[in-house]
């Protein structure tokens, strides 16, 4: 049982579910689905909700009947038993089946300033029932190229707008196009940033789409495969400044230590 003085602590820092502020400052983990639409599960049933305390947290991407994968930038507070997984909804906060969380394993070498290594592999106190609105998503092989230009789809519950209330009840999606990180990092550089190899850029030098708050951790996927993680940003939908992934190909190894996958 929670003590009334966690309870308060964590009322404290929760606030609301956009907010992150023991992560980064708001500028730079600003994640949310910006310039998509609504969609149901079925159509992303890789897609869960990963809970803190029953309220969503971040997102997370099914990769077997017991592992989920996500963000390490989410994970760094509260006891792994608080956390728990929806699975199998289109609304964050109703349907599907929750799912107790195990152990949150956070790359050992992630690093809260760079967030470079910027994924966690959870794993489930009990096997999920697969069906339509429950399924794996495949992964990358270890260090595969992913093209400069390759469409790719995001999904999450976060916020439509820039300091837009977040999370929303129905799952959004928004496609955008992956930048090499040789292009992104000559965005980054201008405010001080790295992209490092363990990242990968997806978004629009435009602006107007774009994922990464009650974004962060869920799955940005191409050709049926997760290649990215929900990670950070600049800002949110800014021009020339896209999407911050953390590289599920370049954090294969990690995946299959931790999972056998």
């Amino acid at each position: 049982m929670i003590s009334l003085l966690s309870s308060l602590v964590l009322a404290i820092l929760l606030g609301s579910a956009s907010s992150e502020l023991w992560f980064k400052d708001l500028s730079s983990l600003d994640g949310r689905i910006v310039g998509g639409h609504p969609v149901i599960i079925e159509e992303h049933p890789y897609q869960v909700s990963v809970q803190l305390l029953g309220s969503h947290r971040c997102g997370g991407s099914i990769i077997s009947e017991i592992y989920v994968v996500s963000a390490a930038h989410c994970y760094l507070i509260w006891p792994d038993s608080w956390h728990s997984v929806r699975v199998g909804a289109t609304y964050h906060n109703n349907g599907g089946e929750v799912i107790a969380v195990n152990i949150i394993n956070n790359h050992p070498n992630y690093n809260p300033d760079t967030y470079e290594f910027d994924i966690s592999i959870i794993s489930l106190t009990s096997p999920l029932t697969f069906g339509p609105a429950v399924a794996t998503i495949a992964l990358p092989t270890p260090r595969q190229y992913i093209v400069e230009g390759t469409p790719a789809i995001v999904t999450g519950w976060g916020a439509m707008v820039e300091n837009g209330t977040a999370p929303v009840p129905q799952l959004q999606a928004v496609s955008v196009p992956v930048i090499s990180n040789e292009r992104c990092h000559e965005f980054y550089q201008v405010v001080g940033d790295n992209i490092t190899d363990s990242m990968l850029c997806a978004g629009y030098t435009v602006g107007g789409r774009d994922a990464c708050q009650g974004d962060s951790g869920g799955p940005l996927v191409a050709n049926g495969q997760l290649i990215g993680v929900v990670s950070w940003g600049e800002g949110c939908a800014r021009a020339n400044f896209p999407g911050v992934y953390a590289s599920v190909a370049y954090l294969r190894y990690f995946i299959t230590q931790i999972s056998g996958i």
